[in-house]
Parts: structure tokens; C-alpha cells; sequence
């Protein structure tokens, strides 16, 4: 039977973008494909989600370092030593699944999400910079095989990496269809004004707060159409070093009161009352690998003006409303040409259902099963 060592240590702390995407995927994996023995591997020192911890008991066995992993890192940037092959089981393969490969012998899978840390040095990935962009040319030399999530990635990861495009499989993110889904707006609303104090109507940001989303551009777009429209801004995010930066920018709004900022949230299912509440989502990202809560707001007939950079247009499709982030005049006329015609709200409600279903979690998985098996046969 197959091994596969696969690092869960983005299932640690609170999960954004990276630990979601394995989250579903390993979470498929283990209850599809049990012809694969799956064991783990992780680094640090935060607890796992609470929603991992149920999925992880399905894993053969999980070998932890306890140490800090940017620390760990450093360590193996300079040295390159010890081999993870001293402390793992004999296994086929084994699966990086957050940028970094540290020494390894085995066969080596590497997903690389997207490259804006080698393109853009934003403020608030330094760390990331710092870490990655000295290894991730040779991770991704070494590698077996590498895995990503867009078309668009992967040929970033061609172009800038000088990986050629057979050593490359896409597997698009998925949506969770059970907890993200259209509802009644007007039961999604009363249950949100129990949980938090917000001014309705909204419009909606979902993202950490940091440089790459551009959530100061999202808070020039709304300057453009405070006064024009009675709507609300409402930043669902967990916050970085980039955040003064944004509140301060806040404060010099003429209509400050009309941002409001919730703080990270767990649970996918309140979350849903946010897209499933709002008029509109609003995505004015400068560089993204694909863009899950662009999808998750389809997913749940909520209609979205996009950013039209990196992968996005392939999220939001052809027939989408995507528009330069870098205009942020053009960017708010979209949202007031949406928000001021009922008939293309319909419109972009009923496209973004059609359109999120063409991304699966099953694809997601499948994708990595077939490559899992591919690399553990080849010579």
C-alpha cells in the first residue's frame, strides 16, 4: 500500500486560506481514498483547530517537532540538515504542503500556492519573504512534483520558477456546499444582528488585512460611493501588521462610522450569514493564487465585483464583474452600476451559483490522489 507523509501544520492556529485548502482536501482524501496510508507530519507549537483534530484521528500516525517553525526553518535554510528522513517513517512520498520542503531523500510533492511573496515584498510578508524566497527556487527544482491551485499559478511557477509544465498539476479549491449555500436574507439577517452590531445595508469584504488584499484601496473604492449610496462597509478579517496602516485611513473617512471591522471568524457556518446578508462582495485584491471567499460568496448567491489580477478572472469567469483594483473610481462605478439595477443583481446571483459548481473538493482530492500515485510509481 502507498505511504504518504503529508505536513498538516497549516491546520494549526486559526486557518486562512492555505489551512482551509487542506483541511477539505485531506478531509476527502481520508474518507475516498483509503488505499493510501496517510500519516502526518507537523512543526510548532499552536493547538490545531478543533475541526482538524476530528479528522486527524483518521491518520496513521503523526510525527511533531515542537519547536517554533519559522525558527525551524531558519535552521534548515542555513544548515539543510537533519534530513526529515531521520525522523519520519519509511513512507513513498512526501507532501509539502505550505511552500517550504525541508531536506528530504523521499520523494518530495511541493504545493505552491502562488508567487506574490517573490513578486511583491508587501509589508506585512516579510516573514514569508524572508523564509521562502531563499529555498523555494531549489524546493521547487528538487521536488517530484509540485502542485497549485490556478492555471495562473502554474504559470507563474513555470515562468519565474523555470519549472517545466508536466511537473505542474492544478487542483482548483473547492466550496463546502454544506455550509456554504444560499438562504432566506431576510432569517440570515436577523440572525447576524443577534451576533453583531451592524448597519444594514452592507457590503461585504472577506480577507486577511493585509497589503495583497488591497483593503486600503477597498476603503478609497468606498469613499467613491459613501454619499451615493446608503451602504456599509464590512471587513471580515483577521488582522496583520498592515492594519494601522487601514485604520488610519479609516478615520479619515468622511463617513467613517460606515466601516466596520469583525475580527476573524471561526466558524464557516457564521460566516455564511455574512455572504448570504450582503448586497454585494467586494474583492479589489492586487495578486491572488485563486481567491476562496470570491467562490464562497457564489456559493452562496451573494453577487461579487472582483479584481480582474491573478487568478481571479478564472474564479469569477468570463461573464463575472472583475475591473483594475488599481482604479478605484472604475472599481466603485461597478459596484454603484450593480447595486443601482435589480436586474443584474438577479443576473450575477444566478451566474455565481452556476459558476461555483464547477469547483469541487472531490476534484480537489482526486487531483492529489492521482498525482500521489503517479509519483510513488515513477522511477
Amino acid at each position: 500500500m502507498t505511504k504518504v507523509i503529508i505536513d498538516i501544520t497549516p491546520l494549526r492556529g486559526q486557518k486562512t486560506g492555505i489551512g482551509n485548502y487542506l483541511y477539505y482536501t485531506l478531509k476527502k482524501l481520508l474518507s475516498q481514498y483509503n488505499e493510501i496510508d496517510y500519516y502526518g507530519f507537523s512543526t510548532g507549537i499552536r493547538k490545531f483547530s478543533k475541526d482538524s483534530i476530528e479528522i486527524l484521528k483518521k491518520i496513521k500516525k503523526t510525527t511533531t517537532v515542537p519547536i517554533p517553525t519559522t525558527l525551524l526553518y531558519k535552521y534548515w535554510n542555513t544548515f539543510s540538515y537533519p534530513s526529515l528522513d531521520y525522523i519520519l517513517p519509511t513512507a513513498d512520498l512526501y507532501h509539502a504542503t505550505n511552500y517550504y520542503l525541508p531536506p528530504v531523500k523521499m520523494k518530495s510533492i511541493l504545493t505552491i500556492y502562488d508567487l506574490s511573496f517573490l513578486k511583491n515584498v508587501f509589508e506585512s510578508n516579510k516573514k514569508i519573504v524572508s523564509l521562502f524566497s531563499k529555498r523555494i527556487h531549489t524546493s521547487a527544482q528538487i521536488a517530484s512534483h509540485i502542485i497549485t491551485c490556478s492555471n495562473y499559478s502554474k504559470k507563474e511557477i513555470t515562468n519565474i520558477l523555470g519549472v517545466p509544465p508536466e511537473k505542474i498539476s492544478v487542483a482548483y479549491p473547492g466550496v463546502d456546499r454544506d455550509i456554504f449555500y444560499p438562504s432566506d436574507k431576510q432569517n440570515a439577517l436577523a440572525e447576524l444582528k443577534k451576533k453583531h452590531s451592524i448597519q444594514f445595508p452592507f457590503i461585504l469584504f472577506v480577507g486577511t488585512i493585509e497589503d495583497r488584499k488591497n483593503v486600503d484601496g477597498l476603503i478609497d473604492i468606498f469613499a467613491h460611493i459613501t454619499d451615493k449610496l446608503p451602504h456599509s462597509l464590512v471587513i471580515v478579517g483577521k488582522k496583520t501588521p498592515s492594519f494601522p496602516k487601514v485604520a488610519e485611513k479609516i478615520c479619515k473617512l468622511k463617513k467613517s462610522e460606515k466601516v466596520i471591522i469583525i475580527d476573524y471568524i471561526e466558524k464557516h457556518s457564521d460566516l455564511r450569514l455574512f455572504y448570504n446578508s450582503a448586497d454585494a462582495f467586494i474583492f479589489p485584491s492586487l495578486e491572488e493564487g485563486f481567491g476562496i471567499p470570491v467562490l464562497e460568496a457564489m456559493a452562496c448567491g451573494c453577487p461579487v465585483v472582483s479584481s480582474n489580477r491573478g487568478a481571479l478572472r478564472e474564479v469569477v469567469g468570463e461573464h463575472g464583474i472583475t475591473h483594475d483594483p488599481y482604479d478605484t473610481l472604475g472599481f466603485a462605478q461597478k459596484i454603484m452600476e450593480l447595486l443601482t439595477n435589480s436586474k443584474e443583481v438577479e443576473k450575477q446571483i444566478q451566474y455565481g451559483l452556476s459558476q461555483s459548481k464547477k469547483f469541487d473538493w472531490e476534484l480537489t482530492a482526486k487531483t492529489h490522489y492521482e498525482v500521489y500515485k503517479k509519483v510513488a510509481i515513477d522511477d
